[in-house]
């Protein structure tokens, strides 16, 4: 069982296997016109035995990364060198 800081001490964790079910794209549009594209890919979950939300829901901690596609219209762009 590995040991994680949470709260201010170290407590043990369960690693938890999990199935990706769906990861999609939010898209959004910038006053400049590039759209920009964000989303959030989970590499880890571990559960904290006995930890528990205000709903008695379990709690976890969630390890992701921000995948992030840039879009910019063309008289943005910094021009390519030659």
């Amino acid at each position: 069982m590995p040991k994680i800081n949470w709260q201010g001490k170290e407590v043990d964790a369960i690693d938890t296997s999990f199935k990706t079910v769906r990861e999609e794209w939010n898209e959004y549009l910038l006053e400049d016109g590039t759209s920009l594209r964000v989303k959030c890919v989970v590499s880890e979950v571990l559960r904290i035995p006995e930890a528990y939300d205000q709903e008695n829901n379990p709690a976890y901690i969630v390890k992701s990364a921000n995948m992030v596609n840039v879009k910019s219209p063309d008289h943005i762009k910094k021009p390519p060198k030659r």
